[in-house]
Order: C-alpha cells, then sequence, then structure tokens
C-alpha cells in the first residue's frame, strides 16, 4: 500500500509558462494574431440569452485597420450551431494592438452540462499567421443565483467516502467552519480549507470550488494555481463526481458536496466523498 505523504514545496517548484497564451513558431517578421486566453464561461439563463467577449490580439502594430478570421473548431466542440453564434470576423483598428470577438449563447436545449463551443483564428489580413492554441468556451444553463445566495459562514461536515491511501479521512476535515464566498461566475461558491487536517501536517490551506447548478453541485476541487499539498509522490486532487451534490432553489440553509477524491489516482483508485454544509 502507497503511503500518504506531506508534499513539502521548497525553494524547487516546476514552472509553465506565464503566458496566456503559447505562441506556434512563426517568421518573427510576421504578425501573429492569437486569443488573449485560452478558455472561458458563458452561463445562459434559463430560456434566456448571454453574451461573452474574447479579446484577440496581434503580435505588431500597424497604422491601418486589420481582419482577424475566427471559425469553429469541429473536432474539439460539443456544442450544436444553433446554441452559438458570432462573426467570422473582427477588426483590430488602426494604432490597437486587440479587439473583442463577442459570442453569444442561447438556451436551445441547454442542460447544467456544459458544451464546448472551441474557435481557432484562421488569418490576419496583412500577411501574418494565426496561433494554433485554440480558445474554448463552457456554455451552460444556469438558474439565477443571487449574489447573496449561499455566502456566509457554515459548518463542514464529512459523510461518508475517502480514498484507502488516507486511511478513508476526512479529505477536507469535519466539523469545522468556513465561510463560502462567491466566486468568478455568478454560480460559484469557494471556502478555504486545510485539506487532509487530521495529519497533522504543514500543508497550506487552499480554496475549493463548487457551483450551484439548478439545484444540484458541481464540485470543481481545488482552485487553479493551488494544491491540496498531500499525496504519493503528487499532490491529491479533486473534481466533479459522477453523481452531483443538491441543495432546495432558493433555500441554503443545507448544502451537499459531492467529489472525486484523488482524480490522477497518484494513490490508487480514486474515491467518491460527500460532505455537507450547514447554514450557521
Amino acid at each position: 500500500m502507497k503511503k500518504i505523504a506531506i508534499l513539502f514545496i521548497g525553494a524547487l517548484f516546476m514552472f509553465t509558462s506565464c503566458e496566456e497564451t503559447e505562441s506556434p513558431i512563426y517568421d518573427g517578421s510576421q504578425t501573429l494574431a492569437y486569443f488573449n486566453g485560452t478558455s472561458s464561461s458563458l452561463e445562459v439563463e434559463i430560456n434566456d440569452t448571454n453574451s461573452i467577449d474574447i479579446e484577440i490580439g496581434a503580435s505588431t502594430i500597424s497604422s491601418s485597420d486589420r481582419t482577424v478570421t475566427i471559425s469553429v473548431d469541429a473536432d474539439n466542440t460539443s456544442a450544436a450551431s444553433d446554441i452559438y453564434s458570432f462573426p467570422s470576423t473582427v477588426t483590430i483598428p488602426a494604432g490597437s494592438y486587440f479587439a473583442n470577438l463577442t459570442v453569444t449563447a442561447v438556451d436551445n436545449g441547454l442542460t447544467t452540462q456544459p458544451e464546448t463551443l472551441s474557435l481557432k483564428i484562421d488569418s490576419i489580413d496583412d500577411g501574418g499567421v494565426g496561433s494554433t492554441i485554440l480558445h474554448t468556451v463552457s456554455i451552460v444553463e444556469i438558474c439565477p443565483i443571487a449574489a447573496t445566495f449561499a455566502v456566509g459562514d457554515y459548518t463542514l461536515n464529512f459523510v461518508s467516502g475517502g480514498i484507502g491511501a488516507a486511511g478513508f479521512a476526512p479529505a477536507l476535515g469535519t466539523g469545522i467552519t468556513v465561510e463560502l464566498m462567491a466566486g468568478s461566475a455568478s454560480t460559484e461558491r469557494i471556502f478555504n480549507v486545510k485539506c487532509y487536517p487530521s495529519f497533522g501536517f504543514a500543508n497550506t490551506p487552499a480554496d475549493f470550488s463548487f457551483n450551484l447548478v439548478c439545484g444540484t453541485t458541481v464540485s470543481n476541487g481545488i482552485v487553479e494555481g493551488q494544491i491540496s499539498g498531500v499525496g504519493c509522490g503528487g499532490s491529491i486532487a479533486f473534481g466533479p463526481a459522477a453523481t452531483p451534490g443538491t441543495y432546495t432553489v432558493g433555500d441554503d440553509t443545507n448544502i451537499t458536496l459531492n467529489f472525486a477524491e484523488d482524480t490522477a489516482e497518484i494513490c490508487g483508485a480514486a474515491g467518491t466523498t460527500s460532505y455537507t454544509l450547514t447554514k450557521i
């Protein structure tokens, strides 16, 4: 059996690119057109429409307007064509590096399971090239969530689950008070918690994220850029469970979270873990 251990993060770090997008190899004298970011979320309320702006950049400046052509990458798109719309071109004004592409989605058969729209840059009309890095839009149906809903102090209690390598210890502790806070999306809630506190390790607390989706809760796990700090030669990660948790629409008193524990299976088989959040 693998033994679980704290991951001490000291002077040695592993870095990935700090750029929002990475450039393909191209002639440096050319213009590179690119998406300023690789992903975004487009939430559509039931029977409604919504739009987001995606920034498109150019690596050079010009005294003339430039046209960038965008299309759908069909191989990486699950959304039906009648769900979304966007112009096939955008104009970067003279004297500017950036322009916005507006993507609109309509609740035409959308569900609480996200649909994916992947966009690619085909060309820029000044003779430059388009980056090969796609931009992925996650389109999902949501129920309206008030900014004050499911925020404040809650008691977090372990219900069941865990993984064998951790002795089925509560991954997020139990019987503790956490503060739910609004996340970057209207449906997202975040709370800060120390992972596997019963081990007594010196790992830093991390932010755990979940979404409120029309009566269900979808656990995202620890937010990007943070880690549990506990694992077997790596850091245990959490993610969505096959069966989501629940809450009552319009009542934030009790919330159930289900999540997959050790999604990368670095300590053995992944487990499904359940918690409750009870408003104080």
